[in-house]
């Protein structure tokens, strides 16, 4: 039996405000992290991961509006924070692993500086004593020469180089969840193989990682669990290994069937693109694309249900 989740997300629903009009992008969301497990959150661009998690941290745009649900993290309910208390759980509890490392380090100071002032922000320890945890930590996430290097700017790294120190800047205040935003988008393939493997690495500590990415492919072999939404609502939620052997929502198997498996074997095309939020969709959300919908599917909003060891929200599972 699994022990309880270290952050829920229970029945969220958040929307944006556009002309004075609120239209919803997360639908009631429902999400469970574990100690110790790389729960990855995938879907197409604008789905609404990124809302997910950010809503979490409460770092949401100014036009945003929540209209339901709860968030549990500690056996409190998040959104009911002020900012006062909300800076004693970013960082320090929960890190923002964000996406682009290129632009996520302040290119006016060393990569010493920038880590000093996370350390001395969230512990009570002197500059000596920040100092070597900067480089204790920056060891821990394989920063090469770090002694020498600690002084560069971020412009004298490479981007593999930069997300090791974010990385490592989200570990130095020993935050229990790590929320890792597309952390492998502007890498090359070698590297991106690196940072992932590195993210194994820290959840073989006990951490817990949230890994938001549109490619399913990234984390057949790094998560223990995922979630696939679908404009704004979780479609089907498993156990990796599960989800690729089983896959039970139409949207779920387009998207591993569209997978690069063979050489030479043709792609398959998710037929249509997602609608924008500004479109109501009645019924499934999928329906448009879907070869398997029916009247009922029109009608319809399908909510999640246990199919054999998965969950899944379709009329029609596979």
């Amino acid at each position: 039996m699994r022990e309880n989740p270290l952050l829920e997300i229970k029945n969220f629903s958040l929307g944006l405000e556009i002309d004075k009009k609120v239209y919803p992008v997360l639908k009631n969301v429902n999400f469970s992290f574990f100690k110790g497990k790389i729960h990855a959150i995938v879907g197409e661009s604008g789905c609404g991961k990124t809302m997910s998690v950010m809503s979490v941290l409460k770092l949401l745009p100014r036009n945003s509006r929540i209209l339901g649900g709860k968030i549990i993290f500690e056996n409190e309910n998040i959104l009911d924070f002020s900012e006062k208390q909300m800076l004693k759980i970013r960082g320090r509890k929960i890190a923002l692993i964000p996406q682009d490392p290129m632009t996520s380090l302040n290119p006016l100071y060393t990569v010493e500086n920038q880590l000093l002032e996370v350390i001395m922000l969230h512990n009570e320890v002197s500059r000596d004593q920040a100092k070597k945890i900067a480089i204790k930590t920056l060891e821990s996430v394989e920063f090469k020469d770090v002694k020498n290097r600690i002084k560069s700017y971020p412009h004298e790294l490479s981007g593999g180089m930069k997300q090791r120190v974010i990385i490592a800047m989200a570990l130095a205040a020993n935050a229990d969840i790590l929320i890792a935003d597309e952390p492998t988008t502007a890498l090359d393939v070698t590297i991106q193989a690196q940072i992932l493997k590195l993210l194994m690495k820290i959840k073989e500590q006990g951490k817990t990682i949230v890994l938001i990415t549109h490619d399913l492919g990234v984390v057949a072999q790094y998560s223990d669990d995922i979630s696939i939404m679908y404009l704004g609502h979780v479609v089907e939620r498993a156990a990796t290994n599960e989800l690729f052997k089983n896959p039970h929502h139409p949207y779920t198997k387009a998207l591993i069937e569209a997978l690069p498996v063979k050489k030479g074997k043709k792609l398959k095309n998710i037929v249509g693109q997602p609608a924008p939020i500004t479109e109501n969709i009645t019924g499934c959300p999928f329906n448009p694309r879907c070869a398997k919908a029916d009247y009922l599917c029109f009608s319809q909003i399908p909510t999640l249900k246990n199919v054999h060891n998965s969950n899944v929200a379709c009329f029609h599972p596979y």
